[in-house]
């Protein structure tokens, strides 16, 4: 799975309050991403030129995206890992975050609080290939302060489609 784009920002406002129509389409586009909007369309009652108009504008205000996703396992990734990052003082957090963006494996890169600066969640084929990752990407980077790696040994729950209600 490709990593998140550090460059763009957040929506720049949030959902309109009870905006129940919004929150209709999202919630049946995430069932199935190529439902035809006629379908969309007839099972919340309004006219396909309404969803394809608001589907558009979802897209265009990046609050949503509309892409196939690819399970990690069925493509040989077993091994979940999650590696966290203490930048050092002297070093720009959003620079080390960046290096990170290129490395495939990795899908998911967050700034954080608390005694860490970043936290990594990456995908690997076998515990080898995370101990090359680390060796390549984080034990010999002088921007590093520390480092912590966790393994991942159950996932109970990996959720791609996120549901919400709206405010009400």
């Amino acid at each position: 799975m490709p990593p998140p784009k550090l460059t763009k920002s957040a929506p720049s406002s949030p959902l309109t309050e009870g905006d129940v129509l919004t929150t209709q389409i999202i919630h049946l586009l995430q069932e199935d991403g190529r439902m035809p909007y006629s379908t969309i369309a007839s099972q919340i009652g309004v006219s396909e030129g309404t969803v394809r108009n608001r589907v558009r504008q979802l897209l265009d205000d990046q609050f949503i995206t509309i892409q196939a996703e690819a399970l990690p396992a069925a493509f040989g990734y077993h091994v979940n890992t999650v590696t966290f990052i203490k930048v050092k003082p002297s070093s720009n957090i959003d620079v080390v975050a960046a290096q990170f963006l290129p490395v495939e494996e990795v899908y998911y890169i967050v700034q954080m609080t608390g005694r860490f600066d970043l936290g990594l969640a990456a995908f690997h084929r076998s515990t080898e290939d995370y101990r090359l990752f680390l060796d390549k990407h984080c034990y010999n980077n002088d921007a590093i302060a520390e480092l912590e790696t966790t393994l991942n040994l159950k996932i109970h729950k990996f959720n791609t489609r996120w549901r919400f209600a709206p405010d009400t």
